[in-house]
């Protein structure tokens, strides 16, 4: 993977090294084009993601010191093109397959959702591998309307791939599995009902009716809790 943005950006060359990528409008430049790989954007809603606040009227004399420097400090696509072209006031960060974890992360949801139901072992590992991914919210560095529905669309994919692996697990008869994991989501996020209904009728389903019943009650708390504050 030389480019990851399921948390803070990082960027790598092929031979492992970590690219060296400036804090500031370079990064921001580097973030939204990643948010939207192999596809032109214009200069004008590039500015815009990057500079919201700008007055300037000539975006594309803005981006290109960023840009040019970006060329020189990130992966060549293949072996001798530059990783961002530009072609008549627009831009376009070309990715190939494997090179952006939030499109091996959704590649691998995917792969896992079909294998659900005829081959348990391979879809969790598929949800595994993806969950192992996420190192944080993606696309931090910006917030503009596009990153923030792409962050709650990734993130919620997540979840569901979390999810789908606790069905995996259970039919692969690995309750014991699915009970730590789903222990490990409730506390990563106690105010997500979902995973709460999941723990107590994975407890159920094991023979487990105390911790059923204890984590029923805390769920109750914990949820109801949330929601009078939300009121």
């Amino acid at each position: 993977m030389l480019f990851r943005v399921l948390g803070p950006l990082e960027v790598v060359h092929m031979d492992g090294r970590r690219a060296d990528i400036p804090v500031g409008a370079s990064e921001h430049v580097l973030t939204a084009l990643l948010l939207r790989p192999n596809t032109w954007v214009s200069a004008e809603s590039l500015a815009e993601t990057v500079w919201p606040d700008r007055t300037s009227t000539s975006p594309a004399e803005e981006l290109w010191p960023h840009v040019h420097d970006l060329c020189r400090r990130t992966p060549l696509f293949g072996e001798t093109s530059a990783r961002i072209e530009s072609m008549g006031g627009r831009y376009r960060l070309n990715i190939g397959e494997g090179e952006l974890d939030s499109i091996v992360f959704e590649q691998l949801v995917h792969d896992g959702r079909a294998l659900l139901p005829t081959d348990p072992v391979t879809a969790a590992r598929c949800f595994r591998a993806a969950a192992d991914l996420w190192r944080g919210a993606p696309f931090a560095s910006l917030n503009t309307y596009h990153s923030r529905a792409e962050t709650d669309r990734l993130t919620r994919l997540r979840w569901a791939a979390l999810d789908h692996l606790v069905d995996a697990l259970m039919a692969m008869d690995h309750t014991a599995g699915s009970v730590t994991l789903l222990q490990a989501l409730t506390a990563e996020d106690p105010k997500r009902e979902r995973t709460w209904l999941r723990l107590v009728e994975v407890l159920t389903h094991a023979g487990r009716p105390v911790e059923a019943a204890a984590a029923s009650r805390k769920a109750a708390r914990v949820v109801g809790a949330s929601g009078r504050h939300a009121r």
